[in-house]
């Protein structure tokens, strides 16, 4: 189908839904034969200028032309009806899509506000006033009835543009509706009990519609938009017909009345789960943004990976805790010095959030500055504890600090601590020694009494740094102490550096536990290759 017949056919469609939903509207009209307090082709004609383009006025014309023709009026009014409603509707897009960066989809408050002022509100004031216009010239009504028309039609063209109108929208926008959090069980459930609800409200004479907002609103939480317009159709289905029939608590009006009170409810109820919806969709997409530079920011301030080191055998854990879209504060760093000699640094900077991460990237970038100029442990610490100092003194950071010299027959270890739990090393032979002298987190007071303390590993020897959100994981109810986390680390002596790990995560996160754990862990080991067997001699 070519693009002539293509725009022909959604004319034509448009005129026969438009045609249509008129035919009910005016079946429904008690005042004048052409004014009706229900009018669902106003939505209609709106939504399909917003999603399709205003050149399908023709379609609106066309289908208000036929609605009209057949009630008796003078052609004189019916012509200006036409007029009027079709302009009513390119108004309604004009103001919506070129005035402001509306949305059809609803997802936004704005989005609401703008359908409800300029659709629903100022946009059918055009259609009102022209339609009774024309009314008054061809005799069909008499001045003084002028006002009472003009309110009937201007609230019924409302409630289309509050029902009819974000219904298709939504429907059209949102299709498959595959990123609801409710189910298809979930949502049988809730329309029968919308149904329900509203059938037992409008069939007694006690005003008890206030029972029925909490489930459609239950409908906009937990499936959005197209929960909040399905919803609103399921309470305009039932409560107009039994209030069309005298029942309900707008029974004692008048035809028009009743019927403009019926659906002013439902468009109240329409504009309630919407903009509730609208919060909901506003706050997910703000979390989700906040999720992906949150998770951006934390990949930024850990290494991408190990790189890989002569000799030496190297695995690293990070499991970050609590609520995603917070940053925390553990990190870790590798750096190969010119001489061959391996720096590793395991830190947490104390607290969570921008704070954390501002602390975390300063820790990293002295340490890998200050490795540039110093060899010793504790004379990097220094450097790192001044920076921190001359940033802030409300954020301490710990740190341990390794300094690994590789030689023929193991390696000269040099460690240095601030404020950080004692590195282990796990011997071949299953015994477990800490290592490094204890001093105060970095970042708090100049002139920390920072020590080294050496020690030799040989082949198969490894070293285990770690965060004390491994140890004190489930704290205060159960602590794992150096002494707990050593007994789980002997029998796996020897073994590769990815099985230490494991062995140490189990020792401190057992599968039985039922909690989070309260805090980030980081585990960081490196293991000594142990020579393989000589070559063969040729």
């Amino acid at each position: 189908m070519n693009n002539r017949n293509r725009y022909l056919a959604m004319v034509l469609c448009l005129a026969a839904v438009y045609y249509g939903a008129a035919e009910v509207g005016l079946s429904l009209a008690f005042e004048t034969p052409s004014v009706s307090a229900v009018w669902a082709p106003t939505g209609i004609a709106l939504a399909a200028l917003v999603l399709f383009g205003p050149r399908l006025w023709p379609g609106v014309a066309l289908g208000a032309l036929l609605a009209n023709a057949w009630t008796g009026v003078p052609l004189l009014a019916v012509l200006g009806i036409t007029a009027g409603n079709t302009l009513e509707a390119l108004v309604g897009a004009y103001l919506l899509v070129r005035l402001t960066d509306f949305r059809p989809s609803l997802e936004r408050v704005t989005d609401v506000v703008w359908l409800v002022a300029l659709g629903a509100v100022l946009s059918t004031m055009v259609s009102a006033t022209v339609g009774t216009g024309s009314l008054l010239a061809a005799g069909e009504i008499e001045g003084g009835d002028f006002g009472s028309v003009w309110r009937t039609w201007w609230l019924g063209d409302m409630g289309g543009d509050l029902l009819i109108a974000p219904a298709l929208m939504v429907a059209f926008t949102h299709w498959p509706y595959a990123r609801l959090p409710g189910g298809i069980l979930e949502a049988l459930a809730l329309a029968a009990g919308i149904a329900a609800t509203v059938a037992f409200g409008f069939t007694r004479e006690e005003p008890l519609t206030f029972l029925l907002l909490p489930l459609p609103i239950l409908a906009a939480f937990r499936f959005r938009q197209p929960g909040a317009v399905a919803a609103s159709l399921i309470t305009a289905a039932i409560a107009i017909p039994l209030t069309e029939d005298m029942q309900g608590p707008f029974a004692g009006f008048t035809p028009d009345d009743r019927l403009l009170l019926a659906q002013l409810f439902v468009g109240i109820v329409c504009l309630t789960t919407l903009a509730l919806a609208a919060v909901i969709s506003e706050r997910q997409r703000a979390e989700d943004s906040i999720r992906y530079v949150a998770d951006t920011l934390q990949e930024s301030l850990l290494p991408a990976s190990l790189p890989p080191i002569a000799g030496v055998q190297a695995a690293v854990e990070f499991r970050p805790v609590g609520e995603r879209g917070i940053v925390g504060g553990d990190f870790y760093e590798v750096i190969e010095d010119e001489d061959g000699s391996v720096g590793i640094a395991i830190g947490d900077a104390i607290g969570k959030g921008a704070l954390a991460a501002a602390d975390t990237a300063l820790a990293r970038y002295t340490l890998r500055a200050a490795a540039m100029h110093e060899t010793e442990p504790s004379r990097i610490l220094s450097v790192l504890n001044e920076a921190m100092l001359r940033q802030t003194n409300d954020h301490p950071c710990t740190v341990a600090y390794a300094r690994l010299q590789l030689n023929a027959d193991g390696a000269m270890l040099t460690v240095s601590i601030g404020g950080h739990p004692k590195p282990l090393i796990l011997r071949v032979n299953g015994t477990v020694e800490p290592i490094g002298y204890p001093a105060p987190p970095l970042g708090v007071r100049r002139g920390l009494n920072l020590t080294d303390h050496t020690a030799r590993l040989a082949p198969g020897d490894a070293l285990i740094l770690y965060t004390d959100g491994l140890t004190d994981a489930f704290a205060p109810h159960r602590v794992v102490s150096p002494d707990d986390l050593a007994v789980a680390l002997q029998p796996h002596a020897g073994g590769t550096a990815t099985q230490i790990i494991e062995a140490a995560s189990h020792a401190a996160l057992p599968p039985e536990a039922h909690r989070s754990p309260r805090d980030d862990i980081l585990l960081l080991v490196l293991r000594l290759e142990e020579p393989g067997p000589p070559a063969p001699a040729l």
